[in-house]
C-alpha cells in the first residue's frame, strides 16, 4: 500500500458521512451519534502527519482506527440483536454500525500491510548493501 494518508482521509469521511446520517435520520438527535464525525475529523485532521510519515501520528491512527472499529463491530453485533428496537431504528443502525466497522477494520488491515511492506523493503535494502 503506497498511499495511507489517502486510507486515513477516506475512512475519517466515511465515519463522518455515516454518523452524521444517522444523528440528523434520528429525530431525538443523540450526543452519542456523533461519536464517529469526531472521530472521523479526528483521524482526517491526523491526514497531514500520516502523509509525511510521522511514525507516531501513523500509529496513533492505527490504534485509534483499530480501537473505533471494534467498538463499531460491537455495537453492529448488539444492535442487530436489540428486539426493544423498532424495525427502521434497528436497521438504521446496523447498517451505520457495519459501514463504519468495515471501514475502519479494511483501513486497519491495509496500515498493517503497508507496516509490513515497508519492513521488507527495509530488510532488503539492509540486505543488498
Amino acid at each position: 500500500m503506497k498511499r495511507p494518508d489517502i486510507v486515513t482521509l477516506v475512512t475519517g469521511l466515511v465515519l463522518v458521512a455515516a454518523g452524521l446520517f444517522s444523528y440528523f435520520s434520528n429525530e431525538n438527535r443523540p450526543p452519542t451519534a456523533l461519536i464517529g464525525p469526531i472521530v472521523g475529523a479526528i483521524l482526517m485532521a491526523c491526514y497531514p502527519g500520516v502523509k509525511n510519515a510521522n511514525k507516531i501520528v501513523a500509529h496513533v491512527v492505527v490504534v485509534l482506527t483499530l480501537l473505533f472499529g471494534l467498538i463499531s463491530l460491537q455495537m453492529f453485533f448488539n444492535s442487530y440483536g436489540n428486539d426493544e428496537l423498532d424495525e427502521m431504528t434497528r436497521n438504521r443502525r446496523v447498517m451505520v454500525f457495519a459501514i463504519m466497522a468495515v471501514a475502519c477494520l479494511t483501513a486497519t488491515a491495509l496500515y498493517v500491510a503497508g507496516f509490513i511492506q515497508k519492513r521488507k523493503e527495509r530488510k532488503a535494502a539492509e540486505a543488498g548493501k
